[in-house]
């Protein structure tokens, strides 16, 4: 058995017999277990006077999350970024005075786009079918994981266009095509920021 459950087991055990939260955490400094842990074990179970302790929900782990999330997240990257590409092309091809230069990034970008727009709806909305079945999953420590970085990219995109925009302002490069550009990185990190931030908000309490 584990020192982990060991703890676990004896502070169930500690609160069954009546004893404090304070004497449990004394007890187990005492014996060498640091703050840490015992405020750990500790939280394991809920407050309520209730006999047998009543135990919390635990964040869950499991290989097969770490897959559909990353992969999920990955496609949803990679289709982000070629789709800003495609608008930015577009872009530049109406504001082109010559030949309009080349459509290559277009085509690439759709054929990336009609891969990974199917392939990310089909794995939301299973996401979305599996948390409706088993409100536990909101538990997931990699779902948790794989929403905060995908946050933390988009926020970083955003603070970084709207640098380039301050500086494109001081250096007297802001043109329209500029600016339409740099709303385009807006709309696309904006999106996927706001609706991650609501999908936090809306889930079940953990």
């Amino acid at each position: 058995m584990a020192q982990r459950d060991e703890l676990s087991i004896f502070v169930r055990d500690a609160l069954t017999a009546g004893k404090s939260r304070p004497e449990i955490a004394a007890a187990l400094a005492h014996a060498g277990w640091r703050s840490a842990e015992v405020q750990d074990a500790l939280n394991g179970w809920d407050e309520m006077p209730f006999s047998p302790p009543v135990p919390r929900p635990v964040t869950t782990v499991s290989a097969r999350d770490f897959f559909t999330y990353a992969l999920t997240f990955c496609v949803l990257i990679l289709g982000a970024f070629n789709l800003v590409v495609v608008l930015q092309t577009l872009v530049d091809l109406a504001f082109a005075t010559g030949d309009g230069g080349s459509d290559r990034p277009i085509r690439w970008g759709v054929a990336v786009l009609i891969v990974t727009a199917p392939l990310y709806l089909w794995l939301t909305l299973r996401e979305r079918r599996k948390l409706a079945r088993d409100p536990a999953h909101y538990r997931s420590a990699i779902r948790k994981w794989m929403i905060y970085i995908g946050l933390l990219l988009a926020a970083l995109t955003l603070l970084g266009d709207a640098i380039a925009t301050i500086y494109a302002l001081l250096t007297g490069d802001l043109t329209l095509q500029f600016i339409v550009k740099a709303l385009v990185v807006l709309v696309v990190a904006g999106g996927i920021f706001g609706f991650y931030v609501r999908d936090l908000r809306d889930e079940a309490p953990a």
